[in-house]
């Protein structure tokens, strides 16, 4: 199938104000049925725990407003997450008796690309994820 102009501007983005954990839940919900929509099924598990993973340091670190984008791209999908708080995260191997701080690093290694942005207000942290399985447009639901 040829990847036409339409299909390269499928997207989803919702501003997230107050993001508190029981939100996760509908979250995922939301982006496992777009990824279906787009026929980017043989990715919705990585998706789904990069975008808890995102969210839920939002919940931890930041005030929890959050704006959050998913979009196709040829091959997979980008995923980003953009905050209002200046501080960056920290993506390194947390020592074995540290209860948290491996989030990052394990998702750095299942996706294609991660990477953290500053931005005038806050920071963007974003990964893009490809399905090496498929070509454009990949499985359906």
């Amino acid at each position: 199938m040829p990847i036409t102009e339409a299909r390269l501007n499928r997207h989803y983005r919702t501003a997230l104000p107050g993001l508190c954990p029981e939100a996760m839940g509908p979250l995922r919900q939301i982006v496992r049925a777009h990824l279906c929509l787009w026929g980017r099924t043989g990715l919705t598990e990585v998706v789904e725990l990069g975008v808890t993973e995102l969210l839920t340091n939002v919940c931890k670190h930041t005030a929890g407003d959050c704006e959050l984008m998913i979009k196709e791209t040829p091959y997979g999908v980008l995923v980003a997450v953009t905050d209002f708080d200046d501080r960056m995260p920290t993506v390194g191997e947390a020592a074995d008796d540290m209860e948290g701080g491996r989030g990052l690093f394990l998702l750095s290694s299942l996706v294609d690309e991660l990477a953290m942005e500053s931005l005038p207000l806050g920071k963007r942290v974003s990964f893009r994820l490809e399905d090496h399985r498929a070509g454009p447009g990949g499985r359906s639901c």
